[in-house]
């Protein structure tokens, strides 16, 4: 394969992977945090529903290392590394971020029973007019907005949970301990 081809496909997946959460920062805004799922877990995504029915399902195990969940195996799309802390009842916010920690995605996992979480972007459109273009600017590439400060993230985060989910993915969390 060329250089200038891998390149493209770089970006293509890159494009995808933050096409699907459009709240990003340069830097990291959820701090702090604990692993609120364990030292180690296995979870299984049930992603692309049509009809009721997930159109693709896959697993990757996770490990907590200093300070985050690292993938230590499954799909190269899937969050290398991420944070999460609760937001309001029962739902997390999500910070996950590309190999170089250059770009931080947020999501929101909602807890639906034990071990079972609905997975979906922060997204400002989510926020009225007036907020988002507050927050997010009038001059910026569609469909991506770049917070700068964990106020902002928790207004867009707080806009998206109380909206009804945009192709959400579900997490089945598996405790048991997992061999890496």
């Amino acid at each position: 394969m060329t250089r200038k081809f891998l390149g493209q496909l770089a970006a293509a997946a890159i494009a995808a992977f933050s096409l699907s959460a459009c709240v990003e920062s340069r830097v990291a805004l959820v701090t702090n945090t604990q692993p609120v799922l364990g030292q180690q877990f296995e979870v299984h995504l049930y992603e692309d529903f049509v009809d009721n029915k997930a159109g693709a399902v896959h697993a990757s195990a996770y490990r907590w290392e200093d300070g985050q969940y690292i993938r230590v195996n499954g799909l190269s799309r899937d969050a290398k590394r991420f944070v999460a802390q609760p937001l309001a009842g029962n739902d997390f916010l999500i910070q996950s971020s590309d190999e170089g920690k250059q770009v931080y995605l947020y999501w929101i996992g909602r807890k639906l029973a034990p071990g079972v979480y609905l997975i979906f972007g922060v997204d400002e459109a989510d926020a009225d007019e007036t907020t988002r273009n507050a927050i997010c600017g009038t001059d910026r590439p569609e469909g991506i907005c770049r917070v700068t400060a964990r106020d902002e993230l928790i207004t867009l985060a707080r806009a998206t949970a109380a909206k009804p989910p945009k192709k959400p993915a579900l997490g089945v969390v598996v405790s048991r301990p997992v061999l890496f």
